[in-house]
């Protein structure tokens, strides 16, 4: 194994990583923040299926793309959903 291919499956790991805690979330009801608002779950179920789809097209694909790809977009999401519920 060369140093690309142990770095690209760090970056699967961690990637999942925060689907997994998107999941966690999910199943204890709670976040850092406290209790989860009515519609935080479908929030964390939409980040959990980007980051997993994106792991699923990088490992299938073998690139780099889709896991920093969703990370933005699961960020920018995130960022979104909690403007809009200030609004």
């Amino acid at each position: 194994m060369n140093l690309i291919t142990i770095l690209f499956w760090i970056v699967v790991v961690i990637v999942a990583w925060l689907g997994l805690r998107n999941l966690i979330t999910i199943f204890v009801g709670s976040s850092l923040s406290g209790p989860l608002k009515p519609g935080q779950p479908l929030c964390h179920f939409t980040e959990l299926l980007l980051y997993w789809g994106a792991c699923l097209f990088a490992i299938i694909t073998h690139s780099w793309w889709p896991l920093f790809i969703s990370v933005i977009v699961g960020y920018l999401l995130r960022k979104l959903i909690i403007w809009s519920g200030k609004k």
